[in-house]
């Protein structure tokens, strides 16, 4: 086996030295560019795009007390707290984590939905309603 020379652990460790100074350099200059703040229709990414989705879509929008346009929709879920939230992160991952929290305030507070016999939640409702008329105007 070969000796550890000190030339190769200086260098090993100048290698990392500047990879680590890059990264940091790039995390602090990240830090200054603007963000793009996800609008109400990134949130239609959480609901399915499959056909039972839409079906639940289309469904949704034929059940008494939820709104039948998307700026109907978009009024009644950003006035729930979570769902603002939600719009107000770039992370996906914690985007629905947010929207599944709401989905649970939903049920806790009897906010539900009967369609074609699925009890749902009113923002889960909402989503796929409006994935299903956003894909209709597209």
């Amino acid at each position: 086996m070969a000796d550890v020379t000190r030339r190769l652990l200086l260098g090993t460790a100048g290698v990392v030295a500047l990879g680590a100074l890059a990264y940091g350099g790039g995390r602090v200059a990240c830090r200054f560019v603007p963000r793009n703040h996800p609008d109400f229709f990134s949130l239609l990414d959480i609901a399915p795009d499959d056909a039972a989705g839409r079906a639940i879509g289309r469904a949704a929008l034929a059940a008494p007390g939820l709104p039948s346009d998307l700026a109907s929709l978009e009024r009644a879920l950003t006035a729930r707290p979570l769902i603002r939230e939600a719009l107000a992160t770039d992370c996906p991952t914690t985007r629905r984590t947010l929207v599944q929290d709401q989905c649970a305030l939903d049920f806790a507070a009897g906010r539900t939905v009967v369609v074609e016999g699925w009890v749902l939640s009113e923002t889960e409702a909402s989503l796929c309603a409006g994935r299903s008329l956003a894909t209709q105007v597209a």
